[in-house]
């Protein structure tokens, strides 16, 4: 119990993360995922109070003060969050290091420092050819939402002195992933070469390929193949390709648009006892209905995950959907998004100074919730970063709005 004639510390622990808005204040405690909500202004001032770079997290308050938030005590109490302490029995104030947002790479830092510039570099889509028989209906649109091949852009080749450039220049850096996609990357004429360019990164090099497009090679078979399934779907040559197709190295990534087509993908992986396999929403144009009941997560969903709070520090500076990732295209021209302005060409630029022009300009890698009504929520930043199909619908929070806090949107 509170005695009101004493005197206590109060003090909130570092790994928790607090947001705290003009009229209500949300808690997080990033080692065990509970959360606390509350708009009572005296607890508003307490935790402000904690927060003031002085007090170090810990404040000295009476027990009448402490009793007047009794029920916040306690629950603070219980989640772990804080703690109280009788002043005489503790006299020492208890003092912690309070989390501070540090981006140690920050753009200013490295203005001179090109190899750190370029371990921002972390995953590459390359699109060598653009020629493909097949005549998807949407062709110019599944590659902006999901990786995914392309004949859209042009009917231009990359030349593999290019790729031999490419693959030279990050050699020696961080690059975790290597896309190929093109539009039927089985046609471009320097395969074998290419194959050659990538076997040191043969671990890291996925070959995105049309199922109608698939056969067997053993160019293509040394790398990790991702079979791109989108509908109406050709179930014979489905069939075909699921049977003969290596499930070591394949997965499947299933393009979805309504119900009834995710329906018929549960029946095909339990029909190939698929293991390896993504399902991959897309937005037509015509299905928000579908996003809505089967993309956007409610609030309880976003907290069956627990958040660290360098993840949630990261949400505050960095895209983590889109960071990291260049697009290099038939003709040269590279993006660090498709839906964003071209940031240059390969065929003159160097891959360093296209990195620096990102973080300098900031067309994807630090798009951030930083609108509204994202902004203006309590969750804005445990909310994961925008995606493409934010862009692709043309809004900057694709959520529901739940009292004076929103929903938050997941994809999957």
């Amino acid at each position: 119990m509170i005695d009101i004639d004493k005197k206590y510390w109060l003090n909130i622990y570092s790994f928790v993360y607090c947001r705290i808005e003009e009229k209500r204040a949300f808690l997080y405690n990033t080692q065990s995922g509970e959360s606390i909500e509350t708009t009572h202004s005296a607890v508003l001032d307490l935790l402000s109070s904690m927060h003031k770079k002085h007090n170090l997290g810990a404040i000295c308050c009476t027990g009448s003060v402490l009793n007047e938030v009794f029920p916040f005590i306690v629950e603070f109490c219980n989640k772990k969050m804080g703690n109280i302490a009788d002043i005489e029995q503790m006299p020492e104030k208890p003092i912690q290091l309070m989390p501070v947002l540090n981006l140690q790479c920050d753009i200013e830092e490295e203005r001179n420092t090109g190899t750190e510039i370029l371990q921002n570099l972390l995953e590459l889509n390359i699109y060598p050819n653009s020629h493909c028989r097949q005549v998807c209906q949407y062709c110019d649109a599944y590659y902006k939402q999901v990786p995914c091949c392309t004949s859209a852009s042009n009917s231009e080749i990359l030349d593999v002195s290019i790729l031999h450039n490419i693959i030279s220049q990050i050699r020696f850096g961080v690059v975790g992933k290597i896309n190929i996609l093109g539009g039927n990357i089985l046609q471009y004429p320097e395969l074998w070469e290419l194959s050659n360019l990538l076997a040191d990164f043969k671990d890291r090099t996925h070959f995105y390929i049309h199922y109608k497009n698939y056969e067997r090679n053993t160019i293509v078979e040394n790398f990790h193949t991702v079979l791109i399934v989108n509908f109406p779907i050709d179930k014979p040559a489905l069939d075909k390709v699921l049977l003969k197709i290596s499930k070591e190295k394949a997965n499947v990534h299933f393009i979805v648009e309504d119900e009834e087509q995710y329906t018929e993908i549960e029946q095909f992986i339990e029909d190939y006892t698929i293991e390896k396999y993504e399902i991959k929403p897309f937005f037509n144009g015509n299905n928000m209905l579908f996003f809505n009941e089967n993309v956007f997560m409610t609030d309880e969903d976003i907290f069956s995950k627990i958040l660290s709070m360098r993840e949630i520090f990261k949400n505050q500076k960095l895209n983590s959907n889109l960071f990291g990732v260049l697009h290099i295209f038939q003709d040269g021209s590279v993006k660090a998004n498709p839906n964003t302005t071209t940031l240059g060409n390969i065929k003159t630029d160097k891959i360093l100074d296209l990195v620096y022009k990102e973080m300098l300009d900031n067309t994807a890698w630090r798009m951030i919730r930083d609108s509204r009504p994202c902004r203006e929520c309590l969750y804005q930043f445990i909310c994961p970063s925008p995606s493409n199909y934010e862009i692709a619908i043309g809004k900057p929070n694709l959520c529901h709005m739940i009292k004076p806090l929103c929903r938050l949107t997941i994809f999957l």
